[in-house]
C-alpha cells in the first residue's frame, strides 16, 4: 500500500503544468460553448431570411436591391454564394450601380484569398458617390494590409505604407461622428504604425461610443484581442477573441480567425484538449466559406497542437496503464467476487423486469378490451334504437295512413349523423389502441407540414385512413367500405399524404407500423 501511494504521488509530480486561467476566461469559454450549442437555431434563422429573400426575387422583376441583399447575408457566410449573388446583383444593374458591383466583387475576391483578383478590380475602379468610396478604401486597405501580412520583409512593408496611405485618405470622408468606424480606422492605423497602446484605446472607444452592429463588433474585439496579446495581456486577449467569435457565430459569420486565434491561447495555456476542438472548429469555419488564406493558416497550427494532443493522449495512456497495473494487483480477488455478484443481480433484475413489464402489459391489455368492448356494446345499441324507433315511426304513420308524416321520416332519419357518431367511436377505439398516434404520425411528416386537428377532433379522415392501415387493414375497398368513401377518394388521401414526408413510400409505411401500441 505504501508503494501504491509513492507511485502516485511520483505520477502527479511528473503531470505537465497547465497555466491557470482566470474564472472569467473559463466562464466565457462556458459562454461560448452555449453559442456554439445554439448555431444550428442560428443557422436555421438565417436560412429562413434567405429563402425568403430567394422566394421573393423569384417573382420580382428588376431584382437587383433584393440580389445584394442576398449578396450581403453570404458575404461573410459562403464565398462561392456570395460570388455568385454578385453576379445575378451585375446582370440586373444599371450603369450607376456597376462601381457598387465591383466593390462586392473586390469584397469577396479578397475574403477567399484571391488577392490578384481584387487587387485588378480596385485598380480600375472609379467613383465620386462617397458612400462607395468609403467602402473602396476601406476594402482597398484591407487588400494591402493582408497583403503584407502574406509577403512580409521589405514587400510587405511597402504594402504596408500604401495601407497606411490609403487609410489616411479614408478619413477624409468620416467623421468623429462616424464614431464606431471612425475610431476603429484610427485604432488600425496606429496597429499598423506599431502604436498598440494608443490602439487599444481607440478600439475601446470605438465599441463604447455607439452601438455596434453584431459583425462590426466582432471585428473591433478581434482587433483588440490582437493587441492584447502583442502587449503579453493574454487573458485580455483570450477575453476579447471569445467575445469576437460569439458575435461571429450569432451573426453566422465564418469568414474569421477568432476561432483560430483562441486555438492558439488556449495552446499555449496549456490547454490541449480545448485547443485541439477549437482549431478543427476553426478550420470547419474556413472551409466552409471556402477562405484560402485561412485555411493555410490554419494549417500551420494545426498539426502543432494535433502533435501535442497526441503526446499528451500516450502520456495519459502510460499513466493509465501504471495506475491500473497498481489497482489490479491490490483488486484482482475483489473484482471477481464483484463480477459475480452483479450477474446475479442482473440477471435478477432482468427478470424482475420482464415480470413487471409483462404483468403491466396484461392489465393494459385487459383495460383496452374492457374499453373497447364497452364502445362497440354502446355503438351497437346506439345504431339498434334508431333502427328500431325508424321502424316503428314506419308502422306507426303506415297504419294510420298518415302518408305525409311517412315520407318525411327519412329526413329525420340523419345517416350523416350516425355516420359521425360511428366515425367518434372508431376514433376512440383506435386512440385507445395507440394513444401517441397523432404525436408519432406527424413526426414522419415534415416538420412544416403537420396535420392539425379541428377543434373537439380524435382523428380527421387522413389520420383514420392510416390508423386503419396500422391496424392491420390495408385493402383500399375495405377502407372505403369501414369509412364510407370511395376508393379513389382513399387512395387520394393517401397519396396526398406521403407526399408531405421526406420518406419514400416503403419507408414511410415500416415507420408507420413501428408506431407503437398502448404503453
Amino acid at each position: 500500500m505504501k508503494r501504491t501511494a509513492i507511485l502516485m504521488l511520483v505520477i502527479l509530480c511528473c503531470m505537465p503544468s497547465v497555466k491557470s486561467l482566470n474564472n472569467n476566461v473559463e466562464n466565457e469559454l462556458r459562454e461560448l460553448e452555449n453559442v456554439l450549442a445554439s448555431r444550428p437555431a442560428i443557422e436555421a434563422r438565417k436560412r429562413a431570411r434567405i429563402d425568403s429573400l430567394s422566394h421573393l426575387a423569384a417573382i420580382t422583376n428588376g431584382a437587383y436591391e433584393i440580389y445584394r441583399r442576398l449578396y450581403e447575408e453570404y458575404r461573410s457566410y459562403n464565398y462561392d454564394t456570395a460570388l455568385i449573388f454578385v453576379k445575378f446583383m451585375e446582370r440586373e444593374a444599371a450603369a450607376e450601380q456597376m462601381p457598387e458591383v465591383q466593390l462586392c466583387r473586390a469584397f469577396v475576391y479578397l475574403s477567399g484569398g484571391l488577392f490578384k483578383e481584387a487587387f485588378d478590380i480596385l485598380d480600375n475602379w472609379h467613383s465620386t458617390d462617397s458612400t462607395l468610396l468609403i467602402d473602396y478604401y476601406i476594402t482597398r486597405t484591407r487588400l494591402m494590409w493582408d497583403l503584407s501580412d502574406h509577403a512580409g520583409g521589405e514587400i510587405g512593408e511597402a504594402y504596408n505604407a500604401e495601407g497606411l496611405r490609403l487609410n489616411r485618405q479614408l478619413y477624409t470622408y468620416l467623421s468623429p461622428t462616424d464614431t464606431a468606424r471612425y475610431w476603429y480606422c484610427q485604432a488600425v492605423h496606429d496597429l499598423r504604425e506599431g502604436n498598440y497602446q494608443r490602439s487599444i484605446e481607440r478600439c475601446l472607444v470605438s465599441l463604447s461610443a455607439t452601438q455596434p452592429s453584431v459583425h462590426y463588433r466582432a471585428i473591433t474585439a478581434s482587433t483588440l484581442a490582437y493587441l492584447y496579446r502583442q502587449t503579453g495581456n493574454i487573458e485580455d486577449a483570450l477575453h476579447y477573441n471569445i467575445d469576437a467569435a460569439i458575435c461571429d457565430i450569432r451573426s453566422s459569420t465564418y469568414e474569421t480567425v477568432a476561432m483560430r486565434n483562441i486555438a492558439e491561447l488556449l495552446f499555449e495555456a496549456g490547454m490541449t484538449t480545448e485547443a485541439d476542438r477549437y482549431i478543427h472548429l476553426a478550420m470547419q469555419d474556413a472551409q466552409r466559406y471556402h477562405a484560402r488564406h485561412r485555411q493555410v493558416s490554419i494549417a500551420q497550427s494545426l498539426p502543432i497542437i494535433e502533435q501535442r494532443m497526441l503526446s499528451r493522449i500516450q502520456w495519459q495512456q502510460r499513466i493509465a496503464w501504471a495506475l491500473l497495473m497498481a489497482v489490479a494487483l491490490l483488486l484482482v480477488a475483489g473484482i471477481v467476487g464483484i463480477i459475480v455478484l452483479i450477474r446475479k443481480n442482473k440477471a435478477l433484475h432482468s427478470a424482475r423486469h420482464t415480470i413487471d413489464k409483462m404483468n403491466r402489459g396484461l392489465l393494459e391489455a385487459n383495460k383496452l378490451k374492457e374499453q373497447m368492448l364497452s364502445t362497440l356494446l354502446v355503438g351497437q345499441s346506439h345504431y339498434l334504437n334508431a333502427v328500431t324507433q325508424y321502424q316503428q315511426d314506419v308502422k306507426h304513420n303506415a297504419a294510420n295512413r298518415r302518408w305525409s308524416e311517412l315520407m318525411s321520416i327519412p329526413k329525420r332519419a340523419d345517416a350523416r349523423l350516425q355516420r359521425t357518431i360511428l366515425d367518434r367511436q372508431l376514433d376512440t377505439m383506435l386512440l385507445n389502441l395507440y394513444p401517441t398516434f397523432v404525436e408519432d404520425f406527424n413526426a414522419l411528416l415534415r416538420p412544416t407540414e403537420p396535420i392539425v386537428l379541428k377543434k373537439d377532433e380524435l382523428l380527421n379522415t387522413q389520420l383514420r385512413i392510416f390508423a386503419l392501415i396500422r391496424l392491420g387493414i390495408t385493402q383500399n375497398e375495405l377502407i372505403a367500405e369501414i369509412l364510407d368513401y370511395s376508393i379513389n377518394t382513399v387512395y387520394s388521401y393517401k397519396t396526398r399524404v406521403i407526399a408531405q414526408s421526406d420518406l419514400s413510400p416503403e419507408a414511410f409505411y415500416a415507420a408507420l407500423m413501428q408506431i407503437t401500441s398502448f404503453r
